[in-house]
Parts: C-alpha cells; structure tokens; sequence
C-alpha cells in the first residue's frame, strides 16, 4: 500500500524550506526495500507502492495527501533486494532502470566452509580450547552443512509449505550457538 510506505518513508524527512523535505542536517538516506518483488496488486492490477517509487525517482517528489502539494524529496536514495523464488519475477522496467542491478547466488559449498571455519577456527583457538576439540571444528562443520544440504533437498518449499526455507541464516544460527 503505498499509503502506508509513504508515511515510514517520510517519517525520518524534514522540511527544508519552500516544498523540500530531506534528512536533517547534510544527511543522506537510504531506504532499504526489501522484497521489491513482493508488493500485491490492487483492483486495477496495478502496485501503487512501486509507483510511489517510481514517481519519486523519475520526478524527485510525492504528493502531500492531505494538502495535494507537490513535497519536493532530497538526499535520498533507494537500495532493494529481491527474493528469487517468491513473488512477481517482473519489476516495472520504468523503475528497474534507475537501478543497478546485481544477482548474488547462494555460496557453494566450499565458500561456506571457509567462511565457516574461519570463524570457528579463530574462536576455539581465541579461547585456548584442547587440541582435540579444535581438531574436532572441521568435522563439525562438514556434518552441518552436509545436514543443511540434505534438509534443502529433501523439503522443497511449496504452496502449501511456503515456510520450509532453509537459507544460510538458519547455518548461522547453528555456529553462533556454539560460539
């Protein structure tokens, strides 16, 4: 609703002088927007959420709602993300190209075990564990992230089952409880 995101995107803005809001002082903002993708139609198979965006970035305004007054927009910029396999795979081309675009896969298997490893490695030794258990680090981590594949493969995230996501937060959560 693009009701709803024009209030939070003017919330942190302040008028400047004449019809210009921007952040305070010589801030710059950035609006985060995460799921891009994700906004639902409304009645006439439109998003007003993404044309409120649009709007601002092809014009540098939005309308006040209330006193139908042009409110000029500064020192702000948009950075969005996507989910890749949720939502609607089209973005209005209008408001893509005002953006760069970059796609990020999921890392594979032996970047996550460094990265990992790097982080297990560093705290055992940190904290003068036994050799034993230090040695122990890298098995632990092959048998999660074998475990973590496993589960990806075996539950498929469906309709019915839109919750069976197992991303690399999930990987997280398991090395921070042992840290």
């Amino acid at each position: 609703d693009s009701t709803l995101l024009q209030a939070m995107m003017e919330n942190p803005l302040e008028k400047k002088a004449g019809k210009l809001y921007a952040p305070p002082g010589k801030l710059q903002l950035i609006y985060f927007i995460d799921d891009l993708n994700m906004p639902a139609l409304d009645k006439y198979n439109t998003q007003s959420a993404i044309e409120l965006m649009k709007e601002k970035q092809d014009y540098t305004h939005w309308w006040d709602r209330g006193k139908i007054t042009v409110k000029d927009i500064g020192n702000t910029q948009y950075m969005c993300c996507m989910n890749p396999t949720a939502g609607s795979f089209i973005v209005n081309p209008r408001l893509q190209r005002h953006f760069w675009t970059c796609a990020v896969p999921f890392p594979g298997q032996g970047a996550l075990q460094t990265i990992y490893s790097t982080f297990m490695k560093g705290h055992f030794e940190r904290l003068g564990f036994k050799a034993g258990v230090q040695e122990a680090v890298s098995g632990v981590i092959k048998a999660a992230l074998s475990l973590h594949s496993n589960v990806v493969g075996s539950f498929r995230k469906t309709a019915a089952n839109f919750h069976y996501e197992f991303n690399i937060r999930h990987m997280s959560g398991v090395f921070g409880g042992l840290l």
